[in-house]
C-alpha cells in the first residue's frame, strides 16, 4: 500500500499568508525592528495566517511606503539578496493592484455621484413610475 500524507496543501491565500508575513519579517529586522509574535508565527507556520492576511499586507505596504530612498535600495531592491528580490517581486506587484484598486473605487464614486445627479433630475411623478419610491 503506498504512503499517503494526510496534509492539505495550503491554498493561494496561506501562501500569500506566508509570503507576506516572511517578508514583513525580514524587512522589520533589516530595520532593527521586532515583528509582532503572530506575525512570526505565521512566517514559520505550513498554513500562514490567513484570517490576519489583510492586516500583515497593510503593515508590509506601510513599512514599504515609508523607506527612504536609500532603504529601499538596500532592502527591496538589493540583487544580491534573494528575500530581497522577492519583497521587489511583491511590492511591485502590490503597487499596481493598488493601482487598479483606486481606479476601480473612483469609478464607483463617479456613478454613485452621476446617478445622484440624475435621479435630482426626476420628478416625483417619474420616480414612482421607475418603482424607485
Amino acid at each position: 500500500m503506498p504512503c499517503q500524507s494526510d496534509y492539505l496543501a495550503a491554498s493561494g491565500q496561506e501562501l500569500e499568508s506566508i509570503r507576506v508575513c516572511t517578508l514583513l519579517v525580514y524587512l522589520k529586522r533589516k530595520l532593527n525592528k521586532v515583528a509582532p509574535g503572530w506575525v512570526i508565527k505565521a512566517a514559520g507556520d505550513y498554513y500562514g495566517n490567513v484570517a490576519r492576511l489583510d492586516e500583515a499586507t497593510k503593515l508590509l505596504c506601510e513599512l514599504c511606503r515609508n523607506l527612504t530612498a536609500e532603504e529601499r535600495e538596500e532592502y527591496i531592491y538589493n540583487a544580491h539578496n534573494n528575500i530581497s528580490r522577492q519583497l521587489a517581486d511583491w511590492w511591485e506587484r502590490h503597487q499596481e493592484w493598488d493601482e487598479r484598486r483606486v481606479d476601480e473605487e473612483e469609478i464607483g464614486r463617479q456613478r454613485v455621484v452621476t446617478r445622484a445627479r440624475a435621479l435630482k433630475k426626476l420628478t416625483e411623478d417619474e420616480l414612482r413610475a421607475l418603482d424607485l419610491i
